[in-house]
């Protein structure tokens, strides 16, 4: 359990000095982030092993907390998990999207933060991604992660 939480430490540490340090560069991060943590962690444990999550559930620190866990996620681990999905990808999608999108991106993965870490010890240091999403909270951002790929997109009015 140490070593799992020592990487987590160091990478959630980079993190935050990279939304320091280049806001910008912090939020695209963070958005790129939530889409692969959806599709790649989610989408695999979602249709391989869709009953781990009833086990993280079981295993939630709070008992009442694991309590209203395990009744909604045994509801139905793959509606559970295609749900956390839809919601990271959104977020992800609104973190690299422009102005207000991202303050709404920012907000609703603090709250999912804030939300799965009485789920495990080993959430704890995810935490730490709050601060650097506090940070970039009051920031402007203009452009789209896509405009600043192909600026042409700046362009269109929609």
């Amino acid at each position: 359990m140490l070593i799992p939480m020592l990487i987590s430490t160091v990478f959630v540490f980079a993190v935050v000095i990279l939304c320091v340090k280049r806001p910008n560069a912090g939020r695209i991060f963070l958005g790129i982030f939530f889409l692969v943590m959806a599709i790649a962690v989610n989408g695999i444990v979602t249709f391989t092993h869709s009953q781990a999550y009833v086990e993280y559930a079981d295993g939630a620190m709070i008992p009442l907390y694991r309590d209203i866990a395990l009744a909604v996620v045994k509801l139905n681990p793959v509606v559970f998990g295609i749900f956390l999905m839809i919601f990271e990808i959104a977020m992800g999608l609104l973190l690299l999207y422009k102005k207000r999108s991202v303050k709404i991106g920012l907000i609703g993965t603090m709250l999912f933060l804030i939300a799965i870490a009485p789920l495990s010890f080993l959430q704890m240091p995810w935490l730490g991604l709050i601060i650097g999403e506090a940070y970039i909270l009051p920031k402007e951002f203009e452009t789209s992660f896509m405009e600043m790929l192909h600026p042409k997109l700046g362009n269109n009015q929609l």
